[in-house]
């Protein structure tokens, strides 16, 4: 749990959340020493503007173990981003995408039950028209997340 909360309000309930997506408003207005009517506002403006996005799960450790996860370094061939971008966020192992400065474009976050799936995924990756090159860092073990 947390000890020490900022005091910008906003701030204090997005990291709430952020440890614990489940707390409940009653448990978060605990948390912050207002009514629960309080947070609930704070909740539907923050969604509304768009800073909360959604509400999820965070796997142990254990969980994520069971699949094979990679960072996959993209370089793409001009004028294909957005064109590639779609491609790979119908695809099912890209958990993340992100744009990046550097000699890639785009960073993909993978993860498959086994290493033949994952190197599935980066077949299909690597076949994306737009892609010109990847190069791949599998993950050996999480050190922490936050």
């Amino acid at each position: 749990m947390i000890k020490t909360l900022p005091q910008d309000p906003d701030q204090a309930l997005l990291l709430l959340l952020r440890d614990n997506a489940r707390l409940s408003t009653a448990a978060l207005a605990r948390a912050l020493g207002v009514a629960r009517s309080t947070v609930q506002s704070r909740l539907d403006r923050l969604e509304r503007a768009g800073t909360i996005r959604g509400y999820t799960i965070k796997m142990s450790p254990d969980a994520e173990a069971r699949h094979v996860q990679a960072h996959v370094m993209i370089a793409l061939e001009p004028q294909q981003q957005a064109s590639v971008e779609r491609t790979l966020k119908g695809m099912s192992s890209v958990t993340a995408l992100m744009t990046v400065s550097g000699a890639y474009d785009l960073i993909a976050m993978l993860a498959a039950p086994s290493t033949e799936a994952l190197d599935q995924a980066l077949d299909e990756l690597r076949a994306c028209p737009g892609v010109q090159s990847t190069t791949t860092a599998v993950v050996l073990s999480r050190r922490f997340e936050r």
